[in-house]
């Protein structure tokens, strides 16, 4: 059964959270036996080896011509709906489902969905929202966070919705706000990844940590603005407590690394890690200190499919259900204050870790339940 999928970003690599999500549902899709038509819309650009990648992963890959050229804003206030869209894209998608028996069609982001208005009746047609995007800009300056990317308002929001059968939202808040806008078939779907988990026995068998010895504490990020606000208040809580630099080294990973608020002599950067998990496995805690910000915080249920001890913000863990108290601090200073409590607390850790594995269970039971649903596994079929 063939799916026909576009996204104005590419899946490879996944160094951002937007990637990660645009690459898990399509591994999905051909885990349960569909054939994957994967269409590049050229927002970003892309390098011969990210194509190459995206060839050899995908049963099928487009890529269109475009670029940063595509992004224009044609009131001064916010963006309409289709400013971002590639015109191109109506054009090789009809071609596609002329050539191909397209059984469902999937758009990645409401502001790139306007080919799903030529979509032939009867085929479903999907919309994965990523996030909200109405007012988002207003919703980050709120935050202290500098706006960026693709804002609009409601009722354009609202328009593209219209031309989907269903609608995808990555949490719950966001679900309920686009019923809101009137569209009743909005079911949520989150980040879906593989457990990674150390057996609960290696856990508890992690030797006790000594007085006088640091507490290795990992940050896996990109450095898009609402990260890069996250570590200047991690920052500025370590220079204003110098207690968390004598308790903790702090290792700073992903393209996070190469900003400016890295190179306090506190944060020890690692640049763009080949391998996550040992990443994850190497620290004795991971930390995500987000404040603010829209959609769902991908980077947090990676650190949870380790399996290692996450402390996060409550904004951090906004979509994935959770009862630990440390996974939901309600600013960075309390973050930090835990940091300190942790540190000398091998069982705290230990728990926070067991019920960080719990928490992931539960949530990606609930992703696969609704993914089942729109995608049920069907016979392998040849490619």
């Amino acid at each position: 059964m063939h799916v026909l999928v576009t996204s104005p970003i590419p899946s490879h690599p996944q160094n951002h959270g937007n990637r990660a999500r645009v690459f898990s549902v399509c591994k999905a899709l051909q885990a349960r036996g569909y054939i994957v038509h994967f269409v590049y819309g050229g927002l970003e650009g892309l390098s011969g080896e990210q194509e190459t990648a995206m060839r050899r992963t995908w049963d099928h890959t487009y890529v269109l011509p475009g670029g940063h050229e595509l992004k224009k804003k044609s009131h001064k206030k916010y963006h309409l709906i289709d400013d971002w869209y590639n015109s191109e894209l109506t054009a090789l998608t009809q071609r596609i489902m002329r050539i191909w028996d397209i059984k469902a069609c999937f758009a990645n982001y409401v502001w790139f969905s306007r080919w799903l208005e030529d979509v032939p009746a009867g085929i479903p047609k999907i919309i994965d929202t990523h996030d909200i995007f109405a007012d988002r800009d207003t919703r980050l300056k709120n935050d202290g966070i500098d706006a960026s990317w693709f804002s609009t308002i409601a009722s354009e929001e609202a328009k593209a919705l219209c031309r989907a059968d269903t609608v995808l939202a990555i949490q719950d808040i966001e679900a309920a706000h686009f019923v809101a806008l009137g569209h009743t078939d909005t079911r949520v779907l989150g980040h879906l990844t593989e457990p990674n988990f150390e057996t609960k026995s290696t856990i508890k068998k992690r030797p006790a940590r000594k007085a006088d010895e640091k507490m290795n504490v990992g940050y896996l990020a990109s450095d898009n603005p609402i990260n890069q606000h996250s570590l200047k208040l991690l920052a500025e809580e370590v220079i204003k407590n110098p207690a968390l630099s004598e308790a903790c080294n702090f290792h700073i990973a992903g393209a996070l690394s190469r900003t400016r608020t890295a190179e306090h002599s506190f944060f020890n950067n690692h640049g763009f890690v080949d391998d996550a998990q040992a990443f994850h496995h190497d620290m004795d805690l991971i930390i995500n200190p987000n404040i603010g910000g829209t959609g769902l915080k991908i980077k947090s249920i990676d650190a949870l499919s380790y399996g290692v001890p996450l402390l996060a913000t409550k904004d951090a863990m906004v979509g994935i259900e959770t009862d630990h108290p440390f996974h939901q601090c309600k600013t960075v200073t309390d973050l930090c204050e835990a940091l300190l409590q942790l540190k000398y607390s091998d069982d705290s850790r230990n728990d926070l870790a067991l019920s960080g594995q719990n928490t992931f269970t539960r949530y990606q039971t609930a992703q696969q339940t609704t993914l089942n649903s729109l995608f049920p596994a069907i016979e392998e079929q040849p490619r």
